[in-house]
């Protein structure tokens, strides 16, 4: 099991018994140790009893500090790290009900964090070696802190070990900041472990917050793997985040995404990916925009924030204007691609046209409050227009439920191959796939007519909270969902066309996994469309995968992988529940 330390400035990674080893996938095991991002200070330092490295026997994690216990021969001591607001200071407290000497030992090696190669970042071997011996006593506490400043006369940080601060002061001051969070709003329900998570995933989103030179400030994505900054997550997560009061730091990250998006792209659309070094690594793909409207309108609903309104609505309007510019003719859903990363999913897809959906009725609402009826006729016309779209062209009345994407014949054909092959498969999904595609290419189709695909990815449950979806539609197709090739036992599967559960595979992201968003997003589906307790079973799902990576978490793949700390994992618990 793993823990984190963080704060905006600086944070650690390790192993809950107090060693570190390495850890993630995006830099394979280098996830691990300490960070001042965009640099990774250490891979983590040691404590010593008697030449025997020592490991801890308990740990507990105490809105935002780690507590770690240990036993040595002459009685027990514990640490208790914390990670300080605004600085890039790791403090370690160390207090005893015995007299015991200890030594602390830490390797300093500097390197840069992702894409530091790709911007030309090259770092010279470094390091420093650091023994420290701690003579532990029943009446003072002893500490170690990790001092990262900038250099003046060098490129890279500078890394000091000083015993001689406590920082009570700022520890406390950052303590009453996240009971503030906390108390922002409360909950009390039936079941006590709901609470905890409740209250623990407000933590989390606190615990996400990066503050990166040159980069800028906001929540972030994850830890380990994806701890900068991100379009969708942070519009799933920012749902989150402002049914639980924190908008402040929810409108300074749709800042920081507006920015960075104008400075890459210039042209409206927001950028999916921009790692610790200010590279932006994807520009972003086509849902990202248009859940970006509705994450700004979503916090002038929480907020009613007018001044926020203003300062954002151009860039909304010029990202609603990209977004049209991927119309192709014979449809109105934008071509691009959506969430749903997998090779051959590109194109007129639900997500693409649910969201935009939504971005257009947002729109028409925040040029009614800003008083431009232009924009208000003009916007509700082509959201009608692409409401009546799904309904003609994505709803398969074969199959009683709504495509991933409208495709032509030869647009299906030039994906079939890629999709039945997909890494991401099981076995069992590729077979269904081959007869799915054997099937739907069987029929005569005309050369220009746009076919609705079923293939069930997570996606095909958006349009069942929409309000122009008949009720009738939405019945049948609700029905669907609650069949067995819908779930594993943590959740939702990422794909739904078979019952392939129980196959075994090796990525990380195969499609018969679960994640905490679309958990939560199905859990949305059933509390608006009557069937309370079987979004309530959902919710309990995502509760009940909570405390495995880390106290308080849900990891991104349900029960225990990805990212054991992950921004939006909220969504279905603060966004859906209240």
């Amino acid at each position: 099991m793993n823990y984190v330390v963080a704060s905006n400035k600086i944070y650690m990674i390790g192993n809950q018994d107090g060693t570190f080893s390495p850890l993630g996938f995006h830099i394979e095991g280098e996830m691990s140790g300490i960070f001042a991002q965009p640099y990774k200070i250490s891979k983590g330092y040691h404590l010593f009893y008697e030449g025997k490295e020592l490991t801890a026997t308990k740990y507990e994690f105490n809105n935002g500090e780690s507590i770690f216990h240990y036993t040595t021969p002459q009685g027990n001591f514990k640490k208790i790290v914390n990670a300080l607001d605004n600085k890039s200071i790791i403090n370690m407290k160390f207090e005893a009900d015995c007299d015991v000497t200890i030594f602390f030992q830490i390797k300093i090696s500097i390197k840069g964090c992702w894409t530091a190669k790709e911007v030309g970042i090259e770092i010279e071997p470094n390091f420093q070696h650091t023994r420290i011996k701690l003579n532990l006593t029943k009446d003072t506490p002893n500490f170690i802190n990790i001092v990262v400043d900038k250099s003046e006369d060098e490129d890279l940080p500078k890394v000091s070990i000083n015993q001689v601060l406590s920082y009570e002061k700022l520890i406390d001051e950052q303590k009453q900041r996240r009971q503030q969070l906390l108390n922002h709003t409360s909950i009390k329900t039936n079941d006590a472990i709901f609470d905890q998570i409740f209250d623990g995933l407000k933590l989390n989103y606190d615990m996400l917050v990066q503050n990166i030179d040159n980069v800028g400030e906001g929540y972030t994505a994850g830890y380990p793997d994806f701890p900068w900054f991100f379009g969708c997550d942070t519009t799933y997560g920012s749902f989150g985040t402002l049914a639980v009061g924190q908008h402040d730091m929810t409108k300074q990250t749709l800042r920081l995404l507006k920015s960075l998006s104008q400075k890459e792209n210039n042209n409206g659309r927001v950028i999916h990916e921009v790692s610790p070094f200010g590279l932006v690594w994807a520009k972003g793909n086509l849902q990202e925009t248009p859940h970006f409207i509705s994450a700004v309108y979503e916090t002038y609903k929480w907020t009613g924030d007018k001044k926020f309104l203003k300062e954002m609505f151009n860039f909304c309007v010029y990202g609603m204007n990209w977004v049209e510019s991927k119309i192709k003719e014979g449809s109105m859903c934008p071509k691009g691609s959506g969430i749903v990363e997998v090779p051959g999913i590109d194109g007129r897809l639900l997500d693409i046209a649910i969201l935009t959906i939504d971005a257009y009725r947002n729109l028409e609402l925040i040029s009614t409050i800003l008083k431009k009826p232009h924009l208000v006729k003009s916007y509700k016309k082509k959201r009608i227009k692409l409401e009546n779209e799904v309904m003609d062209k994505f709803y398969s009345k074969e199959d009683k439920f709504f495509g991933d994407i409208i495709c032509t014949k030869d647009e299906v054909e030039a994906s079939r191959d890629i999709l039945v092959n997909s890494i991401k498969n099981t076995p069992t999904l590729s077979n269904y796939l081959e007869e799915y595609f054997n099937k739907l290419l069987s029929k005569e189709y005309a050369p220009d007519e746009l076919i609705p695909v079923v293939l069930k990815n997570w996606i095909c449950i958006l349009p069942y909270t929409q309000s122009f979806v008949p009720e009738d539609i939405k019945k049948i197709g609700i029905e669907q969902m609650k069949q067995s090739n819908f779930y594993n036992k943590y959740g939702m599967k990422l794909a739904c066309l078979c019952d392939d559960k129980d196959d075994t595979t090796q990525d990380i992201y195969t499609l018969n996994k679960s994640m905490s968003i679309n958990t939560g997003y199905l859990a949305k589906v059933f509390a608006q469309n009557g069937e309370i307790d079987r979004a309530y079973d959902l919710i309990k799902k995502l509760v009940e995968c909570a405390n495995i990576g880390m106290p308080c978490t849900i990891s991104e793949i349900l029960p225990d992988d990805g990212c054991f700390m992950q921004f939006w994992s909220g969504y279905g618990i603060h966004h859906v529940f209240l």
